[in-house]
């Protein structure tokens, strides 16, 4: 009897137990003749991993894999860097054994390239450059790229509990106003600012566009140069930013504020004339 009741137990404790999750597939980044990349989603929102083959001359192929370290979207471009990278078959470079440690791997949408750069960090870690072409990018990509991106510095959108909170605040710092007044006032600065945030979110765009086509030429160190235009963008908004006082008083001056900022935006987003 007890050994009945036993099994009759092991129904119920199956139904209790976790269910295990699936690992999620690896999803086609891009394809570029007999060369492509992939990237799995890591479980659980872990570090997704990237799979890479690249096909050379001759025949040569190097099979690899990589943790995602980030992901950008450009407006024209799509970046992703890996780190510890291990060769899963071949040799990345001809006559040498040893994988880049990291790659930055740009997408160049319009001109279907792509681009694989490293630069040496010393001891063994070799320079790498590849670039393929005749590439197609899978339209599903962008979703699990978007996934590896950080998450946003505030909310978009205008909801009730949104405009009540940070604006309504706002608002009252600078003016003292009816309740109704108050909350029109607090929806007409978050409006506002959603065109800051969309300025702020194409800026980054063109910085990144701007980064990933600078790597097209760059070998060796230079390819860490790339990333100091990011850097002097930013600094040079900050300068922007404090350059001028404050105009305007009470809410016009919050208005004026995200105004001066989109201004900002527009005159330091790099352009092909600043290359």
């Amino acid at each position: 009897m007890l050994a009945a009741a036993a099994l009759a137990l092991v129904p119920a404790m199956a139904a209790l137990a976790p269910t295990a999750h699936a690992a999620p597939p690896p999803v086609v980044i891009a394809k570029c003749g007999d060369s492509a990349i992939d990237v799995t989603p890591g479980p659980d929102g872990g570090t997704a991993t990237l799979h890479g083959v690249i096909a050379g001359a001759g025949g040569d192929r190097w099979s690899f894999t990589a943790s995602v370290g980030m992901a950008r979207l450009g407006a024209k471009t799509r970046t992703i860097t890996v780190e510890s990278v291990r060769t899963v078959e071949g040799r990345p470079l001809r006559g040498k054994d040893a994988a880049p440690s990291a790659l930055f791997i740009d997408l160049l949408l319009d001109d279907k390239k792509l681009l694989l750069r490293h630069a040496s960090e010393g001891g063994g870690d070799p320079d790498y450059a590849a670039d393929l072409d005749r590439c197609s990018f899978a339209r599903e990509s962008d979703g699990v790229l978007a996934a590896l991106l950080p998450p946003p510095a505030e909310p978009a959108g205008c909801a009730p509990d949104t405009v009540r909170g940070s604006y309504r605040t706002q608002v009252a710092r600078v003016a003292k106003l009816s309740d109704a007044d108050a909350d029109r006032e607090a929806q007409a600065l978050c409006e506002d600012h959603q065109k800051t945030i969309e300025a702020r979110n194409r800026l980054e765009q063109a910085i990144s566009d701007r980064a990933a086509r600078d790597r097209i030429a760059a070998r060796g160190a230079a390819v860490m140069k790339t990333e100091d235009a990011r850097i002097k963008a930013w600094n040079r908004i900050d300068g922007c930013l404090g350059s001028e006082p404050a105009k305007g008083r009470g809410v016009a001056a919050l208005h004026d504020a995200e105004a001066r900022t989109r201004a900002c935006y527009a005159k330091i987003s790099p352009t092909d004339r600043q290359r």
